[in-house]
Protein backbone atom coordinates (compact mmCIF):
# COMPACT_ATOMS: atom_id res chain seq x y z
CA UNK A 1 0.00 0.00 0.00
CA UNK A 2 1.24 3.55 -1.01
CA UNK A 3 2.56 5.61 2.03
CA UNK A 4 0.99 8.90 3.00
CA UNK A 5 3.66 10.31 1.63
CA UNK A 6 3.71 9.05 -2.28
CA UNK A 7 0.38 9.68 -2.05
CA UNK A 8 0.73 13.29 -1.04
CA UNK A 9 2.95 14.04 -4.41
CA UNK A 10 0.63 12.41 -6.40
CA UNK A 11 -1.95 14.55 -5.32
CA UNK A 12 -0.20 17.59 -5.69
CA UNK A 13 0.77 16.52 -9.34
CA UNK A 14 -2.75 15.70 -10.26
CA UNK A 15 -4.48 18.78 -12.00
CA UNK A 16 -7.60 19.35 -9.87
CA UNK A 17 -10.44 21.67 -10.96
CA UNK A 18 -13.40 23.21 -9.32
CA UNK A 19 -16.04 24.74 -9.99
CA UNK A 20 -15.29 28.81 -9.48
CA UNK A 21 -18.59 30.01 -10.18
CA UNK A 22 -20.04 29.19 -6.82
CA UNK A 23 -16.93 30.87 -5.05
CA UNK A 24 -18.45 33.99 -3.27
CA UNK A 25 -16.71 37.05 -4.00
CA UNK A 26 -14.52 38.09 -0.46
CA UNK A 27 -15.55 34.70 0.93
CA UNK A 28 -12.45 32.14 2.88
CA UNK A 29 -12.54 29.74 0.72
CA UNK A 30 -11.36 26.07 1.34
CA UNK A 31 -10.63 23.49 -1.31
CA UNK A 32 -10.74 20.18 -0.19
CA UNK A 33 -9.71 17.32 -2.40
CA UNK A 34 -10.72 13.74 -0.77
CA UNK A 35 -8.95 10.25 -1.90
CA UNK A 36 -10.05 7.15 -0.67
CA UNK A 37 -7.53 4.20 -0.53
CA UNK A 38 -8.61 1.46 2.23
CA UNK A 39 -7.82 -2.28 1.71
CA UNK A 40 -11.30 -3.52 2.22
CA UNK A 41 -12.62 -1.12 -1.08
CA UNK A 42 -15.54 0.60 0.71
CA UNK A 43 -16.94 3.56 -0.47
CA UNK A 44 -16.83 5.73 2.20
CA UNK A 45 -20.03 7.88 3.02
CA UNK A 46 -20.73 10.82 4.96
CA UNK A 47 -21.60 9.99 8.64
CA UNK A 48 -21.53 13.36 10.46
CA UNK A 49 -20.75 17.26 9.80
CA UNK A 50 -20.00 20.06 11.73
CA UNK A 51 -19.64 24.16 10.93
CA UNK A 52 -18.20 26.46 12.88
CA UNK A 53 -17.97 29.25 10.48
CA UNK A 54 -18.99 29.09 6.90
CA UNK A 55 -20.78 25.84 5.05
CA UNK A 56 -20.14 23.25 2.38
CA UNK A 57 -21.04 24.26 -1.09
CA UNK A 58 -23.51 21.93 -1.90
CA UNK A 59 -22.86 18.84 -0.11
CA UNK A 60 -19.86 16.94 0.93
CA UNK A 61 -19.55 14.08 -1.74
CA UNK A 62 -19.15 10.57 -1.14
CA UNK A 63 -15.55 9.16 -1.94
CA UNK A 64 -15.37 6.17 -3.97
CA UNK A 65 -12.59 3.48 -3.29
CA UNK A 66 -9.70 4.41 -5.75
CA UNK A 67 -6.12 2.89 -5.51
CA UNK A 68 -5.62 4.76 -9.09
CA UNK A 69 -5.71 8.23 -8.39
CA UNK A 70 -9.32 9.45 -8.46
CA UNK A 71 -10.37 12.04 -5.98
CA UNK A 72 -13.69 13.58 -5.29
CA UNK A 73 -13.91 17.40 -4.15
CA UNK A 74 -15.62 19.73 -2.06
CA UNK A 75 -15.63 23.43 -1.52
CA UNK A 76 -16.24 25.25 2.11
CA UNK A 77 -16.56 28.92 2.17
CA UNK A 78 -17.68 32.07 4.61
CA UNK A 79 -17.76 35.31 4.86
CA UNK A 80 -16.20 35.31 8.21
CA UNK A 81 -13.82 32.21 7.41
CA UNK A 82 -14.42 28.45 6.68
CA UNK A 83 -14.15 26.13 9.74
CA UNK A 84 -15.65 23.06 9.64
CA UNK A 85 -15.47 18.99 9.76
CA UNK A 86 -16.59 15.72 7.89
CA UNK A 87 -16.52 12.62 9.35
CA UNK A 88 -16.58 9.56 6.89
CA UNK A 89 -17.57 5.77 7.47
CA UNK A 90 -17.13 2.75 5.90
CA UNK A 91 -20.15 0.96 7.09
CA UNK A 92 -22.54 1.20 9.91
CA UNK A 93 -21.62 -2.45 11.70
CA UNK A 94 -19.78 -2.00 15.17
CA UNK A 95 -16.45 -2.72 12.97
CA UNK A 96 -16.76 -0.26 10.36
CA UNK A 97 -14.15 2.49 10.65
CA UNK A 98 -14.53 6.47 10.44
CA UNK A 99 -12.24 8.74 9.12
CA UNK A 100 -12.53 12.66 10.42
CA UNK A 101 -11.40 15.81 9.05
CA UNK A 102 -11.22 19.46 10.74
CA UNK A 103 -10.28 22.48 8.82
CA UNK A 104 -9.76 26.25 9.32
CA UNK A 105 -8.92 27.77 6.54
CA UNK A 106 -8.12 31.65 7.88
CA UNK A 107 -5.67 30.08 10.26
CA UNK A 108 -4.28 27.63 8.20
CA UNK A 109 -4.93 24.74 10.57
CA UNK A 110 -6.34 21.21 9.73
CA UNK A 111 -7.00 17.83 12.40
CA UNK A 112 -7.56 14.38 11.50
CA UNK A 113 -8.73 11.62 13.05
CA UNK A 114 -9.15 7.72 11.88
CA UNK A 115 -10.71 5.26 14.13
CA UNK A 116 -14.00 2.96 15.01
CA UNK A 117 -17.25 4.04 14.44
CA UNK A 118 -18.78 6.22 16.94
CA UNK A 119 -20.44 9.62 18.16
CA UNK A 120 -18.18 12.93 17.16
CA UNK A 121 -16.93 15.26 20.16
CA UNK A 122 -16.98 18.17 17.71
CA UNK A 123 -16.28 20.68 20.79
CA UNK A 124 -13.10 18.23 21.79
CA UNK A 125 -12.35 18.15 17.87
CA UNK A 126 -12.48 22.33 17.84
CA UNK A 127 -10.11 22.42 21.01
CA UNK A 128 -7.41 20.05 18.76
CA UNK A 129 -7.91 21.98 15.39
CA UNK A 130 -6.89 25.63 17.59
CA UNK A 131 -4.09 23.94 18.57
CA UNK A 132 -3.00 22.19 14.77
CA UNK A 133 -0.82 22.80 12.41
CA UNK A 134 -0.81 23.19 8.47
CA UNK A 135 -0.60 19.50 8.09
CA UNK A 136 -1.90 16.68 10.39
CA UNK A 137 -1.44 12.86 10.65
CA UNK A 138 -2.96 10.60 12.55
CA UNK A 139 -3.20 6.04 12.96
CA UNK A 140 -5.42 4.21 14.88
CA UNK A 141 -3.62 2.10 16.97
CA UNK A 142 -6.64 -0.66 16.88
CA UNK A 143 -8.06 -0.57 13.43
CA UNK A 144 -4.77 0.48 11.47
CA UNK A 145 -6.69 3.15 9.80
CA UNK A 146 -4.31 5.91 8.95
CA UNK A 147 -5.38 9.68 7.87
CA UNK A 148 -3.52 12.88 6.99
CA UNK A 149 -4.34 16.21 5.53
CA UNK A 150 -2.22 19.10 4.62
CA UNK A 151 -2.81 23.04 3.30
CA UNK A 152 -0.95 23.66 -0.07
CA UNK A 153 -0.88 26.99 -1.43
CA UNK A 154 -2.20 30.73 -1.06
CA UNK A 155 -4.24 31.91 -3.85
CA UNK A 156 -5.73 35.42 -1.44
CA UNK A 157 -8.58 33.99 0.82
CA UNK A 158 -8.76 30.90 -0.92
CA UNK A 159 -6.80 27.33 0.50
CA UNK A 160 -6.38 23.82 -1.14
CA UNK A 161 -6.73 21.05 1.47
CA UNK A 162 -5.59 17.98 0.52
CA UNK A 163 -6.92 14.74 2.68
CA UNK A 164 -5.83 11.34 2.31
CA UNK A 165 -8.14 8.36 4.23
CA UNK A 166 -5.99 5.16 4.30
CA UNK A 167 -6.36 2.03 6.03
Amino acid sequence: MATAKMMFKEVAEKEVVFDNSVIQDNHKVTLGILYNNNRNEKELVVYDTHNWSGDVTGAYPTIPFSNIGEYEVFIHQGLEGSKGGVVYVDGTDTTSRKWLVAFDTPNNKCHVEAGPIGATDWNAVEVLLNQADTDSHHTDPVFEGRAAARFRGDDGNKRRLEVLFVN
